[in-house]
């Protein structure tokens, strides 16, 4: 993406009225008006997210260290989440930099790092232990009353090389359960209860926060059975946890190190469409808030941990300087409810940058009961489908995509409601 095409879909969804005063009654005064309001009204337009408060997880680098320079350049105020204290440290010299620069080519004024250093704050944060995040969240609470824009980005993936090994003490989270289900969705889910009166803390019902969600294709892997909640299981326990929650080998899938980031975005899906039909019952004013989801496909991050960075830079697509891997991101949170249409809110659909899905899910055979359960190929065709897509992605490539997610995603809303009421009661305690 350009930084015109981004301009131009900040100004759309963040159109500042023109500034008005008094009529004057004196040529000087007039004069003086006149310049004021072509100075504020220059300024809307080349910062159309002045004013505007956006909170971003895993943002030390990735696609949430690019969404931070996008918005400190939009002239946004950037709460940058991170557990990488130096990490957050270059991302600020990063945004100041970037601030420094001008834009020969488009003609593009950027601030100057004196007027930035004010509009990034860092927060070192432990998205693993719910303590951490529950702190965080209330200092963010205090000093940004209305936050315009969440970004549940801050995500890890269990190495596939035989490394990972059920119940090692590297995959636990502070709270002792399965450390990519806490980091990858709990953990969000509890931020983003934590800060939703600050995300619908605005003048009216039309202009709520945003969350944004990025969570991934690779959803398709999994049916949901992992994330449902067994109200009274064969030993008489009442509502156990989901078992791609579970930490104790014994008591997870035997699949699990391989379905775990499948089951976390999956989840991460189901939050979404259930945020704003649950948290309209506490307040109709949280009918303000929005939620949509976003897929960057095969990305150039640290996801797969130092052992995939190499593989992904050289393959996947980049995501600096506004690369195909956050194209996404950037239009889940800039268009407009009107462009998002059915990715938004309750919609069976998220936002992508690839249309090879489209060509190889087209029918949505992968999620079909002969695959599914009868075959049971599922698993396999989803990573053998994975590495066609890698291969796939930048031949069709799209700025702007639309697309449908599995039927399992969009289908059963019973299961979504008794998800999201657990995931309400697991960290009810940090609320």
């Amino acid at each position: 993406l350009s930084q015109e095409a981004i301009l131009t879909m900040a100004r759309k969804r963040y159109s500042h009225p023109a500034t008005t005063t008094t009529t004057a009654t004196t040529a000087t005064t007039a004069t003086t008006t006149t310049a004021t309001t072509t100075e504020n009204n220059n300024e809307n337009e080349l910062f159309p997210m002045k004013g505007k408060v956006a909170v971003i997880t895993g943002a030390a680098g990735g696609i949430g260290g690019e969404l931070c320079k996008v918005i400190h350049s939009l002239g946004g105020m950037v709460v940058a989440l991170d557990r990488n204290g130096d990490g957050l440290d270059e991302l600020v010299q990063k945004c100041l930099m970037s601030s420094m620069e001008k834009d020969e080519e488009e003609g593009i004024r950027k601030r100057t790092s004196s007027s930035g250093r004010d509009r990034i704050d860092t927060m070192v944060v432990n998205q693993e232990d719910f303590n951490s995040i529950s702190n965080v969240a209330n200092i963010i609470q205090t000093k940004y009353p209305k936050i315009d824009v969440l970004v549940n980005n801050a995500g890890l993936s269990y190495p596939q090389d035989g490394t990972a090994v059920p119940g090692d003490a590297r995959m636990i989270s502070a709270q002792g359960k399965d450390l990519a289900f806490t980091v990858n969705y709990l953990s969000h889910f509890l931020l983003t209860e934590k800060l939703l009166d600050c995300l619908s803390n605005h003048d009216n019902d039309n202009d709520g926060g945003r969350i944004v969600h990025i969570t991934s294709t690779f959803h398709w892997k999994v049916d949901g059975s992992d994330l449902l909640i067994d109200n009274d299981d064969a030993d008489g326990n009442v509502d156990v946890d989901p078992i791609a929650y579970q930490s104790d080998a014994k008591m997870q899938s035997p699949k699990h190190v391989q379905r775990s980031y499948a089951n976390t975005k999956l989840a991460q899906i189901w939050h979404s469409r259930s945020i704003q039909k649950f948290a309209s019952t506490k307040s109709k004013k949280y009918k303000r808030v929005s939620s949509v989801c976003a897929c960057p496909t095969w990305a150039a991050t640290g996801i797969a941990g130092e052992s995939g960075r190499d593989f992904l830079s050289k393959y996947a697509f980049p995501v600096e300087n506004c690369g195909p891997g956050v194209t996404s991101a950037i239009n889940a949170i800039l268009r407009t409810d009107e462009e998002l249409g059915d990715a938004l809110n309750n919609g069976m659909s998220f936002v992508a940058n690839s249309k090879i899905v489209e060509f190889l899910l087209g029918d949505r055979w992968l999620a079909s009961d002969l695959i599914t359960n009868k075959l049971k190929w599922r698993d396999s065709l989803t990573d053998m489908l994975a590495g066609v897509l890698l291969i796939g992605q930048r031949i069709t490539h799209d700025d702007f995509i639309i697309q449908r997610t599995s039927p399992e995603s969009f289908n059963d809303e019973e299961k979504r409601d008794q998800f999201y009421q657990w995931s309400m009661r697991a960290v009810e305690e940090w609320i």
